[in-house]
């Protein structure tokens, strides 16, 4: 693990999931992909990189109203990858730089999870890494109403550790996880520093 010390006002971690704890990213756009060659649109790899951490139906809506495929439902679009990404989850693996801060700081300091994804998603891939075995709280697109960039998702995750959010370290992987954890009055670490997602089919 790569040298990580924990800063003296520090009193609780906060993990995103994806492309954090889980090397997901790739089946992720994997999944998109697949769906957009199924249902006749384009997802550049760009666009999905500057969308991390935003509900794949936000993401799928945008995409679709800029190339003018509104004709095709984003309803439908979210929950077919949904379907073919759970089909890549035994597939995932860990991030060893934050799982092994988890490891190291489990039962000294209060953790948490916060994502931009469903609990339909969001579960497999905490189970799949075993992180269940050491983060109890998550916080999912289902518990708040404003999705990263906003603060929301990481504040209910502070309210739930029973941290204040000034005393809170965000790990994070996307620009838009970034400003959610500045919005939130949170210092945050780069996890793409100590990883970096390779996009191969």
């Amino acid at each position: 693990m790569s040298a990580f010390e924990v800063p003296s006002h520090i009193k609780g971690f906060i993990f995103d999931i994806d492309g954090t704890l889980a090397d997901t990213m790739p089946a992720h756009y994997r999944a998109c992909v697949r769906v957009a060659s199924e249902l006749g649109f384009e997802f550049p790899l760009d666009y999905f990189i500057a969308m991390a951490g935003i509900p794949t139906t936000d993401v799928f809506k945008a995409l679709l109203e800029k190339q003018h495929k509104t004709f095709i439902s984003f309803e439908e679009a979210s929950a077919l990858k949904e379907k073919y990404y759970l089909e890549e989850v035994p597939s995932i693996q860990p991030i060893s730089f934050t799982m092994d801060i988890v490891k190291k700081y489990h039962g000294q300091i209060p953790m948490s999870m916060g994502t931009g994804g469903t609990l339909e998603v969001a579960v497999p891939n905490v189970k799949q890494i075993d992180a269940d075995k050491y983060i109890s709280i998550l916080v999912s697109a289902e518990d708040v109403k404003k999705h990263k960039p906003f603060p929301d998702t990481f504040l209910e995750c502070a309210r739930r550790m029973q941290v204040k959010p000034e005393e809170c370290l965000v790990f994070e992987d996307a620009v838009n996880g970034f400003r959610a954890a500045e919005a939130a009055g949170m210092g945050w670490i780069d996890v793409t520093k100590y990883h970096k997602p390779e996009y191969v089919f």
